[in-house]
């Protein structure tokens, strides 16, 4: 009933439209508690629907994908971890990176050291190898770090240095927990990163226009990660979907 497309390529010019397709309902609160058990990092309800998101986004091909989401408070950094931890069950060596860079929530959740991180990376301070800690079975994190300059010039340096690149040389695939799409600049940038994008919506927090602003425009048409929790799920969501 819900279907994902999966993008071939980078369209030369994307009109504006809505993201592609609506593939997973996680039915409870995206909000973990203080302190997170390393072998529950989120709730196995919400895991349990990113592992079927997983499934109909489809294993092969992904290299670089980026959740992120029109506003702040839609559950996009729990939806990441999830969908991180679902792709590692699967048997793929994962990377979740933090480049939410000026709100990071990743180490704190994870209680793992928050430095050094992407920042100090991209300032020339580590190195790759240095800023990865595992945090299970083949997933690692990579916190935000210290951003001493600006945190634009340090996303155009991890794009200048193909840091993401290197990591996926690898054989790993990179998750990238990003700033919300509106309030500043950097959640376009940040999302230009990737190759493959997941836009998450939580019913009743973003209006469809603004999701409209969100989307338009982008590089790369996302796929939408429907967090539904204890809302009905809107009329544009029900038509886009399918259902």
């Amino acid at each position: 009933m819900l279907e994902v497309k999966k993008q071939q390529a980078k369209p030369t010019a994307v009109p504006e439209q809505w993201p592609s397709s609506i593939y997973a309902r996680p039915r409870v609160p995206v909000h973990p508690p203080a302190t997170i058990d390393q072998e529950t990092y989120v709730p196995e309800e919400i895991l349990e629907g990113c592992r079927t998101s997983v499934q109909q986004l489809g294993l092969d091909g992904i290299t670089t994908l980026g959740v992120t989401s029109t506003l702040r408070g839609e559950g996009r950094t729990t939806l990441a971890l999830g969908v991180a931890l679902a792709l590692a069950e699967y048997g793929l060596e994962t990377v979740l990176i933090e480049l939410d860079l000026a709100n990071p929530q990743l180490a704190h959740r994870l209680q793992v050291a928050k430095y050094p991180g992407v920042g100090d990376l991209a300032e020339g301070r580590s190195e790759v190898a240095d800023i990865l800690t595992p945090i299970g079975p083949r997933i690692s994190v990579a916190p935000a770090g210290q951003v001493h300059g600006s945190i634009p010039y340090a996303l155009n340096q991890l794009a200048r240095l193909e840091v993401l690149s290197e990591m996926t040389a690898q054989n790993r695939v990179v998750v990238a927990d990003l700033p919300p799409l509106l309030g500043s600049s950097l959640g376009r940038q940040a999302a230009g990163l990737m190759a493959d994008l997941v836009l998450v919506v939580r019913a009743g927090v973003a209006p469809a226009g603004r999701i409209r602003d969100a989307v338009a425009g982008l590089a790369v048409s996302p796929s939408v990660l429907l967090n539904g929790t204890h809302s009905r799920i809107p009329e544009w969501a029900a038509r886009l979907a399918g259902i």
